[in-house]
C-alpha cells in the first residue's frame, strides 16, 4: 500500500468555518460501541449520501466541503460518520508511524468500518433515502471503494477528491460507477477509470485532473480563504452534486 508524498508530510491548515450541520446518535449499534454521524441536507431529499473524511477528521475545511455539498444540486441528505479521532500531527513525517496509526485507527475490517457504513445508511433510509452514493476524501476515498465492492452494497457511485489507494487492483471489484477527482500530487486516474469500463455501468465512470492545487484540498490540509483552492472546491462539490444527482435520476428512471 502507498501513500503520496503529500499525503504523509502536509500539515492540515487552521482554516475557519462555522458547521451548518449537527452530530447524531444512530439508533444502532456497531461491536457495541455508539454510532455517531455529522448529518446535513434537506430532509425532505430522497438521495443518501455517506461521506467518509480523510485522517484529519472534521476538519472546518472538510466541514465547508460537506455542508456545500449537502445542498448542491437541489441537495442530498449527508451523513458523515464518526469514524476515528483525527491523527496526531506529530504522526506526520513518519510514514511507519501513520500506517501503524492507520492499521489501529482505520482500517477498514478491523475497525468494522462497512458495518458503520451500513448503520448509517440505515438511518437515511429510515428518513425516507431511497437511492444511495458514498463520496470519501483521500484515505476516505479508499474506504468508500472498498465499501462500493461489497457483494449487496447499496451504492450507485462511489469516489471523491484526492483520493488515496485508488489503483485499478484497489477498484477491480466495485460495483458502481467511479467518480474522481485528483489533485496535481495524485497518480494519474485515466487508468483506473479505464480499468472498470468493461463492467457497463448505468452511467460511466468520470475523472478530473485539479492541477492547480495539492493533496487534501478540500480536506484537512485546505484552506479555502485561499481564491485558488476555493474556485477548485466549489468546482469539486459541483461535480460530484451533478454525478450523484445523475445515478439516482438514472435508477429510478429504469424502475
Amino acid at each position: 500500500m502507498t501513500l503520496v508524498d503529500a499525503c504523509c508530510n502536509t500539515p492540515p491548515t487552521n482554516a475557519q468555518w462555522q458547521p451548518t450541520g449537527y452530530d447524531k446518535i444512530l439508533a444502532n449499534r456497531v461491536n457495541e460501541q455508539e454510532c455517531k454521524v455529522y448529518r446535513n441536507g434537506p430532509k425532505d431529499s430522497k438521495r443518501g449520501l455517506i461521506a467518509l473524511t480523510d485522517i484529519f477528521g472534521f476538519h472546518p475545511t472538510t466541514c465547508q466541503f460537506l455542508d456545500l455539498l449537502a445542498v448542491a444540486n437541489g441537495g442530498f441528505q449527508l451523513s458523515a460518520p464518526h469514524i476515528f479521532d483525527p491523527m496526531p500531527r506529530s504522526l506526520l513525517a513518519d510514514r511507519p508511524a501513520m500506517m501503524a496509526w492507520l492499521d489501529q485507527n482505520a482500517d477498514y475490517k478491523k475497525n468494522h468500518i462497512y458495518e458503520i457504513i451500513r448503520v448509517a445508511v440505515e438511518d437515511l433510509r429510515a428518513d425516507g433515502c431511497t437511492t444511495f452514493s458514498i463520496v470519501g476524501q483521500c484515505w476516505g476515498a479508499y474506504l468508500a471503494n472498498q465499501a462500493a465492492s461489497e457483494e449487496g452494497q447499496p451504492f450507485l457511485a462511489t469516489g471523491g477528491p484526492h483520493p488515496s489507494v485508488t489503483n485499478i487492483e484497489t477498484v477491480k471489484d466495485v460495483k458502481c460507477p467511479l467518480i474522481l477527482l485528483p489533485s496535481k500530487d495524485e497518480p494519474d486516474m485515466i487508468p483506473v477509470i479505464e480499468s472498470v469500463k468493461h463492467k457497463n455501468f448505468p452511467v460511466e465512470s468520470f475523472q478530473k485532473r485539479f492541477e492547480n492545487v495539492g493533496h487534501g484540498w478540500t480536506g484537512g490540509r485546505g484552506d479555502w480563504s485561499d481564491p485558488e483552492q476555493l474556485k477548485a472546491g466549489v468546482e469539486a462539490i459541483e461535480l460530484l452534486a451533478q454525478y450523484f444527482a445523475k445515478v439516482s435520476e438514472v435508477a429510478q428512471s429504469s424502475k
